[in-house]
């Protein structure tokens, strides 16, 4: 197959979005596809590769680390009549010239929906800021005319199905490399870090940014280092909300028990993860929770909220831990696995072969075989009733 994958958001950016498209990408070449990305241009990226089309960008003032591209690239129009299955991975921009030539060459679409934009519309600021409702509203029209949407887990689902999406929903996290968190720890990170030797790191990773509820990790930290004098929380990521939470750990006096380590190399960043001693989560706002599964890869026992799509990844007591959202409830969760070393391997040992069976390898046999139940079937695109979704043509050729 021919298979375009859609997205307003590629390297040399960081995120869930950027990771599960590279994996697709690898995992369908693999599999002997022609896989094409079409993606936002970068200045500091220039992609030769003949099956990457870039489209001029700028960023996004609103969302630092976002870029807005012009989908008009005359090199890719003249690849997206071929393909066999488009696949968008967001509904904006490079998401839309995907509707559009799924509509305007009639190859099936599928769309996965990652992000709860709900959530993400706090970010405009209110002149521009849509209601909630208008969010689900745009989201049903955009979603039922694709042909088949890809949650990351059951909890987004069923909130799509709120929403009124009537097309095939199927529930796919996307999986890890396993190859790529079997090789040796190569960067001795307490050492990098400035740790004790023995030091117990609760590790969070993830962008910095208000919806990942960081400070909720501060807060039941403070909590639980008096009792932990071996602990450290390690903070790994960077973002817009970064100041805010360092100003917050200097407020509540842990400035020498919580390190930043801002970006990683992706290297350094599964050796941090394989040197974990627990992994620590609160945003309530997953449709998947990656960098759970990427601990759990690891063999490291998540603690985390139950919320969302995290909790469709970790079955609490067996392969991590789950709580409510209280400081206290956390940290003493936290604590008992701290104290308890053969209960942790335990967790830790499960959860990895958790992850290990649901892995990039595993999803992608389970995304082709969406692929090809639509091919098979060559549904006929109609319009919902009383509702529109245009996409201007001359406009997106001009």
């Amino acid at each position: 197959m021919r298979i375009g994958l859609f997205t307003d958001t590629y390297v040399p950016d960081t995120n869930g979005v950027v990771t599960v498209v590279r994996l697709m990408e690898r995992e369908l070449t693999r599999a002997g596809h022609d896989v094409y990305v079409f993606a936002p241009a970068h200045p500091s990226v220039r992609d030769t590769r003949p099956e990457v089309f870039r489209f001029r960008s700028f960023r996004m003032v609103l969302y630092k680390g976002m870029r807005v591209p012009i989908p008009y690239n005359r090199r890719a129009y003249q690849v997206l009549r071929s393909l066999d299955i488009v696949h968008s991975h967001d509904p904006f921009s490079i998401g839309l010239l995907g509707f559009w030539a799924a509509r305007r060459y009639e190859i099936p679409h599928v769309h996965t929906y990652h992000a709860l934009y709900t959530e993400y519309r706090k970010y405009l600021p209110p002149p521009f800021r849509p209601s909630a409702s208008t969010v689900r509203r745009l989201s049903r029209l955009f979603c039922n005319r694709c042909d088949a949407i890809i949650a990351p887990s059951h909890p987004m689902e069923r909130e799509l199905r709120s929403y009124g999406i009537t097309v095939p929903i199927y529930a796919i996290p996307f999986g890890l490399d396993e190859e790529e968190f079997g090789r040796p720890v190569g960067w001795n990170a307490r050492q990098a870090l400035g740790l004790p030797e023995g030091a117990e790191i609760l590790l969070y990773v993830g962008r910095l940014a208000w919806e990942k509820n960081v400070e909720f990790l501060i807060r039941m930290f403070k909590k639980l280092a008096p009792q932990r004098p071996s602990a450290w929380l390690v903070i790994a990521g960077n973002g817009p909300y970064r100041p805010e939470l360092e100003a917050l750990v200097a407020q509540a006096h842990l400035a020498e028990r919580v390190k930043f380590t801002g970006y990683l190399p992706r290297e350094h960043l599964i050796d941090l993860y394989k040197q974990a001693t627990l992994f620590v989560f609160a945003s309530k706002t997953e449709t998947q929770g990656l960098v759970v599964m990427e601990s759990m890869m690891a063999g490291v026992p998540p603690v985390a909220l139950g919320a969302m799509g995290v909790a469709d990844l970790v079955e609490s007591g067996k392969t991590g831990i789950l709580v409510d959202e209280d400081e206290e409830t956390f940290a003493q969760a936290c604590l008992r696995l701290l104290d308890d070393e053969p209960a942790r391997r335990t967790l830790g040992q499960a959860a990895q072969a958790w992850a290990t069976a649901h892995d990039a390898q595993a999803s992608t046999a389970r995304l082709l075989e969406v692929y090809q139940a639509l091919r098979k079937a060559k549904p006929a695109r109609r319009e919902a009733p009383g509702e529109s979704l245009v996409l201007d043509v001359d406009e997106a050729e001009t």
